[in-house]
């Protein structure tokens, strides 16, 4: 590897600063939590969908050591989606250009992209356990290599974040719409419709032209992960197989997964179809739901439900839908918001199920008693003692029987949600 390469990687060992067009000035809601964990030995991972602010949360964290006087030659910066190299080789030509010790010397290493660096988690480990003066910061946008290539390699040494796309929250706030201005309907209202039809990609939010905006998502996001990321991380040869099905969730949010119907629909064999769904979840472009049972092992056997994990993706497949089509929008948004894992089906239905809790999706002018029925029937069958309906403008709390209901308007509901970071 060039030397020239790793020191245009890192400017600040020469200028002392960081490009501000690379540490942005927007900080996700996560960062502050990111900064704290800087000071612990852990290593820190930041996982998640591409173009949601890793790399610039990465950046940014550089430029404030670097404002707390911490020397730029104590950081290095390396992205392997840009340059193919060793993780070993990274490491020994900074230590060489430096003169570093690392066992004297607190050093800060950030490592973009890192499993597409063959036997990374090896490699990481090594250095981890021999300086503990070394403290890395690492990226990714498949969590496969995190949950499971690290398991054992990196046990005990990982503290994961994962970055979605913008919670509604962001988004107002990217807007300059404060706490204050937040809690009037008609001042956010414009931004929550546009929010829900251009979900939550910040580089997107500038975009007028709707052909500017699909060729983003699709070239920037979408095709780079299904013809370039999972066919070189899972080997596999049929990258279109992985686009259509994500069409066909995108365009069906909230669809069941029929892995026999599927495969009859794309001539593929069923654990092919059951393969690639995993990978588009893995990947972070879809979030699957479980039906919920007391019994977590049950809940696996039964169908499951699949959204696109951002609203953008149902615009890029879904160029025109109706009004009855917008409530499927809300719901797919509010699932993803609530990072909900179960939804409830014994005859009638639940949308997502949260610690324990029934919480339907009616973005409908009025809701009435007959709207209570699933939640009452959960509750009746699991014990629980509330519910909450999202709603399009209802704001109020309802009884039935025993079980306590809330209703709260999507925008309201949206911006109680923490964005994810768990």
């Amino acid at each position: 590897m060039e030397r020239s390469k790793l020191e245009e990687f890192n400017q600040w060992w020469l200028s002392g600063r960081v490009d501000p067009d690379l540490a942005l000035p927007f900080k996700r809601d996560n960062y502050a939590e990111i900064s704290k964990a800087i000071a612990n030995r852990f290593v820190i991972a930041l996982v998640g969908l591409r173009r949601t602010g890793k790399s610039t949360t990465m950046y940014q964290i550089i430029d404030a050591l670097l404002k707390q006087n911490v020397d730029g030659a104590n950081l290095l910066f390396f992205s392997f989606d840009e340059e193919t190299a060793g993780l070993g080789e990274v490491i020994d030509l900074y230590r060489d250009i430096h003169g570093k010790d690392f066992r004297s010397e607190r050093v800060y290493v950030f490592l973009d992209e890192v499993q597409k660096c063959a036997g990374w988690e090896n490699e990481l480990k090594k250095y981890y356990d021999l300086y503990p003066k070394i403290k890395f910061i690492v990226s990714g946008s498949e969590s496969l290599f995190i949950r499971k290539k690290t398991k054992e390699t990196l046990a005990g040494r990982l503290f994961e974040f994962t970055f979605a796309t913008f919670s509604f929250g962001e988004y107002l706030r990217f807007n300059s719409i404060g706490e204050k201005e937040g809690r009037y309907e008609t001042k956010i209202r414009p931004l929550f419709i546009n929010f829900l039809e251009k979900g939550g990609f910040p580089e997107s939010f500038s975009m007028t032209s709707d052909k500017e905006f699909k060729e983003y998502i699709r070239a920037l996001v979408v095709d780079k992960i299904l013809y370039k990321d999972i066919p070189k991380t899972f080997g596999i040869d049929d990258p279109d197989l992985l686009r259509a099905l994500l069409e066909t969730i995108a365009t069906n949010p909230g669809i069941y997964i029929d892995y026999l119907s599927l495969s009859r629909q794309f001539g593929k064999d069923r654990r092919v179809i059951k393969s690639y769904i995993s990978y588009l979840e893995q990947s972070f472009l879809i979030r699957i739901l479980n039906n919920y049972r007391k019994n977590n092992v049950s809940s696996l056997r039964k169908r499951k439900r699949a959204y696109p994990v951002d609203s953008a993706l149902i615009r890029l497949y879904k160029p025109t839908f109706d009004r009855s089509f917008f409530g499927r929008i809300v719901e797919s948004v509010a699932i993803n918001a609530s990072s909900a894992s179960y939804f409830w089906r014994n005859g009638i239905e639940v949308d997502m199920i949260r610690d324990g809790v029934p919480i339907e999706v009616k973005y409908q002018e009025q809701i009435n008693r007959g709207d209570f029925k699933a939640i009452s029937e959960f509750a009746s069958k699991f014990g629980a003692k509330e519910g909450i309906i999202v709603t399009k403008s209802d704001d109020r709390v309802a009884k039935a029987g025993n079980v306590r209901i809330k209703m709260i308007p999507a925008w309201k509901w949206l911006l109680q949600q923490k964005a994810v970071n768990q």
